[in-house]
């Protein structure tokens, strides 16, 4: 009975602990607006903290699967950029922000084996769905201030953007992005209803139309007619085999034709200003072609705006040449396929693969257009709900069986450190989890 009392105990702290992640990060936007310094400041040491206190209350002698498929993608990205920091034009700043990458690693790699256990993942999911509608509330909130009740407009909403972010120092893309993302990461953890879905859909129409920017909604129809298509490319039917194969082909090839015949002035318009800054991006890497010009280089640059080249790829060449682009897609291909399975694989068991899967798409195909997640300078909360969502599909894989307790690794069950049994094969309560 004591143990099973310290089992439940053990639980409830971390259920706890791990929703002030995300809360975490609604402080931080919280008070950026007036004391940017002051969330940086908080925001890190703060999740360092609880994923630390996470990892000591859940510790094993054992390291298992998920953790060591972790460890050697986060090792290979950390270490391909230290190469290249090492050689940056400022090595000094670069290396500087390559140690805060191995902070937000560190991060991911903690995160792991409590989100194995069942009731903590699913209190990190309802704090994610809770924590996206505050971040809802707070662009309502900012457009009401400074337009008022009055329908939204496109022009009207550019102007509020840029207005918001030069008085207020309110960055309405990324908090869209972030409101939408949180929310999928929360789905990913809890059972979906028609209210969650519901609000999943207001919360993308909010984070589009209030915002001024376009990049929630398009990146999340691009995904949406991605994982179409590859569900398409499953299917047992020949015809609809047949016909994702000559959509996959006719959207590559009508996107590269595009490409190639329009104007730099259209594709600029287009992708509002983008195209510019991605020339950039490539020029700068031309001159450094191997190893990059270093972290933050982009602030080096005459034609530097916020944001920095808007792509998260484009940046990760020019910044850390073609040794760490490589690493960035190492990262990027590893999530992809571990999500696939999980979505698509017969052997997967986890009922929300298909929705890991969708986020995992909205997180790679952001990264066509804007910075923040899996590379960068892990400053802000985008950056940390990429490594968060890393995370959470390291953890749920198609190996996974639904037994007690997981064990992958010579039998050893994951268990909190205050019931590790002294006998090796001792048993202990626990629940299923996935």
């Amino acid at each position: 009975m004591a143990r099973v009392l310290a089992h439940r105990t053990a639980e409830i702290c971390s259920m706890g602990m791990v929703s002030l992640v995300p809360l975490t990060l609604v402080f931080y936007r919280l008070i950026y607006a007036s004391e940017p310094t002051l969330a940086a400041a908080i925001c890190r040491p703060t999740l360092l903290a609880v994923c630390f206190a996470l990892f000591a209350l859940w510790c094993d002698t054992h390291i298992i699967n998920p953790e060591r498929n972790t460890f050697r993608v986060l090792g290979v990205l950390c270490g391909a950029l230290l190469v290249t920091s090492a050689a940056a034009a400022d090595p000094g700043r670069a290396i500087q922000e390559w140690v805060k990458l191995v902070a937000i690693c560190s991060i991911t790699f903690m995160l792991c084996r409590p989100l194995r256990e069942r009731s903590v993942s699913r209190a990190l999911g309802i704090a994610m769905v809770l924590s996206s509608i505050v971040l809802a509330g707070m662009i309502i909130w900012t457009y009401v201030r400074y337009m008022g009740f009055v329908m939204p407009t496109y022009p009207a909403i550019r102007v509020l953007k840029g207005t918001a972010l030069d008085d207020d120092n309110i960055a309405l893309n990324p908090l869209g992005f972030e409101c939408v993302f949180t929310f999928l990461c929360g789905l990913c953890l809890i059972r979906a209803n028609k209210f969650l879905w519901g609000t999943g859909a207001l919360l993308l129409v909010i984070s589009s139309v209030l915002t001024g920017s376009r990049a929630p909604l398009a990146v999340f129809l691009v995904s949406v007619i991605a994982m179409l298509l590859l569900n398409g490319l499953r299917s047992r039917s020949q015809l609809v085999r047949a016909s994702a194969v000559l959509g996959t082909i006719g959207i590559t090839a009508g996107a590269v034709l595009g490409i190639a015949i329009a104007s730099p002035q259209t594709l600029s318009r287009l992708t509002e200003g983008r195209w510019d800054l991605w020339s950039v991006a490539f020029h700068k890497f031309e001159m450094h072609p191997l190893w990059g010009n270093g972290y933050l280089s982009v602030l080096d640059d005459s034609t530097f705006l916020p944001g920095g080249y808007h792509s998260e790829y484009l940046t990760a060449l020019a910044e850390q040449g073609l040794i760490g682009f490589a690493a960035v897609i190492y990262v990027f291909a590893s999530l992809l396929r571990r999500c696939y399975d999980m979505a698509l694989n017969s052997r997967s068991r986890y009922p929300n693969g298909k929705i890991v899967l969708f986020a995992c798409l909205f997180l790679v195909f952001r990264a066509l257009v804007e910075l923040p997640g899996l590379f960068g300078t892990a400053q802000g909360p985008a950056d940390f709900l990429a490594y968060i969502f890393l995370a959470i599909a390291m953890t749920r894989t198609p190996a996974m069986e639904p037994r007690s307790v997981l064990s992958e690794t010579r039998g050893s069950p994951i268990r909190p450190a205050i019931l590790r049994p002294a006998a090796r094969g001792e048993a202990v309560s626990g629940e299923q989890v996935y």
